[in-house]
C-alpha cells in the first residue's frame, strides 16, 4: 500500500523532506517512521504533544501557580485579607465574563495568541500587590483584578482547549497530572520565597514587600514560552496521532455556539460541580489568614503542593488503566474524589467549630496547635486540584474536536470563576468566620453529585474525536486500493 502510494505521487521529487512527510500522512495521523525519517529532530521535539504540554504547563508554573502561591500566604499575604479578597472577587467576576465569550475568541485568534495575551497579563497582579505593600496603594490592587482577570481568562481558555486536546487518548490522566504538578511546582518556589522573606518569630501583620519582586520576576517568564506554542494541526502525538480540529466558523457561528454549548447537557449536568470546583479557594485562604502568624503561612505555601504532585499522578494512572473501560475510570475517579474532599471537608468544619469557641490567636508553626489545625488546609490543596484534574479529563472524553474542547473549556471555566468571585465576595463578609464558607463549599458538593453521577454513567467507551479520526484514516487508507 505505502508504495501505491508513493507511486501515485510524481512530479513531487523536488519537494522538502518535511512536505513529502505531509502528503505521505493520514489526515489525522503520520506514518512515525518516514516522519522520523524526513523531519529534523528538533522539528520532531518542539512538535511533539509531550513538548508542547511541558511549554503550557511552564506557563502554568510562570502565571496560575504563582497567583496560587501569594493566595496561599492567606488574604495575599497582606495585613488584613480583605481588600485582597475584594481584588480577587473582581478578578474572578471579569474572568467569568471574558470567558464566556472565550470559545469564540479562541477560535478566532487561535490558542497561541490568546496564551500570550494571558502570559503579558500576568505580571499585573504581583506588581499591585507589591504596591499595596510597599505603599498601600489600594485602588492599583483593585484595578489589577479587572485587568490581570481580562488577560488571564483568555489563557484560561485556551489553557483549558489544550490540556484536553494534546494529550492521547491513553494518557490524558498523566498529562493533567503533568499540568496540575506543574501549578503546584510553581506554588513549592513560591513558597520557597515566601519563607526564605518571611521566616522571623513573632511576625504580625503582612508579608514582607520584597517577597512580591520574585514573583513579578517569574511572572514576566511566562511571555516567551508563551511565544513557542504552535498551532494544533502542527502537533503530532506520541502514538503518531494528529489532532482532530473542524473548520473555522464565522463570528456569527462561534456567537451560536456559545448557547449550544452553555446549554448542552454535557455543561448542564456538569455546572454545579464546575461552581463548586474551586470554591474552596475563598474560605480556605481567609482560614490560613486570620488564624496563621506570617512564617507559618510562609511555610503552608511551601509544603502544601507536596502531596499533589503524589495524589494528582495517582488518580492519572487510575484515569488510564487500559484494564478498564474508560465508563469504569470515570466513576472510581468521581467517588475517589468525592470521598476524599468529603474527608477535609468534615475535618475543616470541626476546626472551625472550635475555633469559634476558644479564638487561639495567630498559630505559629512551633504550636502544639499547628499540625492539627493546618492538615485541612494541607489536604484542601491535594483535593481540590483532583476535583478540577479529573473534570479537565471526564470533559475531552466526550469531545468531538479541539475547537469543541475549547468550547467546553470556556464554558466550564466561566462558572469556575463564577464560584471563586462568589467564594472571595462572600469571604469579604465573612473574614473573622471561615466555617460559612466551609459550609457552603460542602452544600455545593453535595448538590453537584447528583447531576455528575448522571454525567459519568453515560461516559463514552471511546473519545468521540478518536472515533472520527479512525473512521477517515480508515477511509483515506482504502482510496489508494479502489484507483487501483
Amino acid at each position: 500500500m505505502k508504495d501505491t502510494k508513493t507511486s501515485a505521487s510524481p512530479g513531487h521529487e523536488d519537494e522538502s523532506p518535511e512536505t513529502q512527510a505531509e502528503m505521505t500522512d493520514l489526515p489525522h495521523g503520520v506514518d512515525i517512521e518516514l516522519y522520523r525519517a524526513d523531519v529534523p529532530l528538533w522539528k520532531r521535539i518542539w512538535q511533539h504533544s509531550l513538548t508542547q504540554m511541558i511549554l503550557l504547563s511552564i506557563q502554568a508554573f510562570c502565571g496560575p501557580a504563582m497567583s496560587d502561591a501569594i493566595t496561599g500566604l492567606g488574604g495575599g499575604g497582606l495585613a488584613t485579607p480583605q481588600v485582597s479578597n475584594i481584588s480577587t472577587a473582581i478578578r474572578y467576576a471579569m474572568l467569568a465574563v471574558v470567558c464566556f465569550l472565550g470559545g469564540p475568541i479562541v477560535n478566532k485568534i487561535g490558542v497561541k495568541w490568546a496564551l500570550v495575551i494571558g502570559s503579558m497579563s500576568f505580571p499585573i497582579q504581583g506588581s499591585a500587590y507589591y504596591c499595596n505593600s510597599k505603599f498601600g496603594n489600594q485602588w492599583y490592587l483593585i484595578l489589577s483584578g479587572a485587568i490581570s482577570g481580562i488577560g488571564t481568562a483568555c489563557w484560561y481558555v485556551a489553557e483549558a482547549g489544550a490540556i484536553m486536546t494534546l494529550a492521547p487518548s491513553g494518557a490524558r490522566g498523566k498529562y493533567l497530572a503533568l499540568w496540575i504538578v506543574s501549578r503546584n511546582l510553581g506554588q513549592l518556589v513560591g513558597g520557597a520565597i515566601n519563607l526564605a522573606k518571611n521566616n522571623q518569630k513573632g511576625a504580625d501583620g503582612g508579608i514582607s514587600p520584597d517577597t512580591y519582586v520574585a514573583f513579578v520576576i517569574i511572572e514576566c517568564l511566562a511571555l516567551p514560552f508563551a511565544l513557542l506554542i504552535i498551532p494544533f494541526e502542527r502537533v503530532v502525538r506520541s502514538d503518531g496521532t494528529k489532532i482532530v480540529t473542524a473548520e473555522t466558523l464565522s463570528t456569527k457561528q462561534e456567537l451560536r455556539r456559545i448557547a449550544k454549548t452553555v446549554t448542552s447537557r454535557l455543561i448542564m449536568l456538569s455546572s454545579l460541580w464546575a461552581l463548586w470546583s474551586f470554591f474552596y479557594s475563598g474560605s480556605w485562604s481567609t482560614y490560613l489568614g486570620v488564624y496563621f502568624s506570617v512564617r507559618a503561612r510562609a511555610l503552608s505555601s511551601l509544603i502544601s503542593p507536596f502531596f499533589c504532585i503524589i495524589g494528582c499522578f495517582a488518580l492519572g494512572f487510575i484515569l488510564d488503566m487500559k484494564q478498564l473501560s474508560q465508563r469504569r475510570r470515570a466513576q472510581i475517579g468521581m467517588y475517589t474524589v468525592v470521598i476524599l474532599n468529603v474527608g477535609v471537608y468534615i475535618w475543616s468544619i470541626i476546626m472551625q467549630v472550635k475555633f469559634d469557641r476558644h479564638d487561639p490567636g495567630h498559630i505559629d508553626w512551633d504550636d502544639k496547635l499547628y499540625a492539627k489545625s493546618f492538615l485541612p488546609y494541607f489536604f484542601v490543596q491535594t483535593t481540590g486540584p483532583l476535583s478540577q484534574s479529573y473534570m479537565y479529563w471526564l470533559l475531552s472524553s466526550f469531545a468531538t474536536d479541539a475547537q469543541e474542547n475549547v468550547r467546553n473549556g470556556a464554558a466550564f471555566r466561566c462558572i469556575e470563576a463564577v464560584g471563586q468571585a462568589i467564594a472571595y465576595g462572600m469571604n469579604t463578609q465573612t473574614t473573622s468566620d471561615p466555617i460559612i464558607g466551609f459550609g457552603v463549599t460542602f452544600g455545593l458538593l453535595g448538590a453537584a453529585l447528583i447531576p455528575m453521577i448522571m454525567l459519568v454513567n453515560t461516559t463514552p467507551d471511546k473519545i468521540p474525536a478518536d472515533v472520527v479520526a479512525e473512521e477517515q484514516n480508515a477511509a483515506s487508507e482504502k482510496l489508494p486500493i479502489e484507483s487501483a
